[in-house]
C-alpha cells in the first residue's frame, strides 16, 4: 500500500473516530431540545444554530433534523430559507477540508482523478446538483466536491437547488407536528426514488453527449 494511502486512510479513520466519540457524548435529540429551548431568545438561538450547523458534519448528524426543528418552531415561510442557508453553511467545512486534502497521490489522488473525469463530462454545477438530488448523504458529497476541485460557485449553487426538496419535506414535517418528535421524521421512499431518477436525468444528457462525441471521434 502506498504510504500516502496509509496516511489518508488513517486521517479518515481519525475523523470517524472523533465522530463516534462525539455521538456517544452528545445525542442530537439532547442538543436539538436545548436549541428548541432558546427559541424565545433570537440572538442566542442564531449563534447556537450556526454552531450546530458548523459542527454537525463531524458528528454525522442528518441535516434534516435541524430543518424539522426549524419548521416546528417557525413554520415553512421562515424555516425554509433558514434551512437552505444552513445547508450551505454546514456543507462548507467538509468542502474546504476536501479542497485542503486534494492531492495527486494515494487514495485521495485516485478519487480526485475519477471525480474530475466525471465532473469534466457533465459540468460542475450539474454534478453537484445531481449528487444532491440522489439519496447519497450530503457530507460525502461535500468532501468529494472539494477533493475533485469543484469551484465554490457551482458547489453552492448546486447545493442550494439540490437541497431544496429535502429541506422542504423536513420543514413541512416539522411544521405539521403538534409536539416535536424527531423519531417521527422519515423521508418517503417515493420521494427518494423520484429524486434519484431526476438525478439520473440530470446526468444522462451530458454523459450521452460525451459518449457520442467519443465514439464519433474514435470512428
Amino acid at each position: 500500500m502506498h504510504p500516502a494511502t496509509q496516511r489518508q486512510a488513517a486521517a479518515v479513520a481519525g475523523l470517524l473516530g472523533v465522530a463516534a466519540v462525539a455521538m456517544l457524548l452528545f445525542s442530537p435529540e439532547t442538543v436539538i431540545a436545548r436549541l428548541e429551548g432558546l427559541a424565545d431568545t433570537p440572538a442566542l438561538f442564531v449563534v447556537v444554530l450556526v454552531g450546530v450547523y458548523l459542527v454537525r458534519p463531524f458528528l454525522l448528524w442528518p441535516v434534516s433534523l435541524v430543518a424539522v426543528v426549524l419548521g416546528y418552531l417557525y413554520g415553512p415561510a421562515l424555516a425554509l430559507p433558514l434551512s437552505l442557508a444552513g445547508a450551505l453553511l454546514t456543507g462548507t467545512p467538509p468542502y474546504l477540508l476536501g479542497r485542503y486534502a486534494r492531492t495527486d497521490i494515494g487514495l485521495f489522488g485516485s478519487l480526485s482523478d475519477s471525480g474530475e473525469r466525471l465532473v469534466g463530462a457533465v459540468g460542475e454545477t450539474r454534478s453537484v446538483l445531481a449528487a444532491r438530488f440522489s439519496p447519497v448523504p450530503g457530507d460525502p458529497i461535500s468532501y468529494c466536491a472539494g477533493l475533485v476541485g469543484v469551484s465554490p460557485r457551482p458547489f453552492y449553487l448546486g447545493t442550494l437547488v439540490g437541497e431544496l426538496p429535502w429541506a422542504l419535506v423536513a420543514v413541512l414535517t416539522g411544521a405539521s407536528m403538534r409536539s416535536l418528535s424527531l423519531a417521527e421524521f422519515a423521508v418517503s421512499p417515493t420521494l427518494v426514488a423520484a429524486l434519484a431518477g431526476f438525478a439520473v436525468l440530470v446526468l444522462s444528457g451530458p454523459v450521452y453527449s460525451r459518449t457520442r462525441a467519443s465514439q464519433t471521434g474514435g470512428g
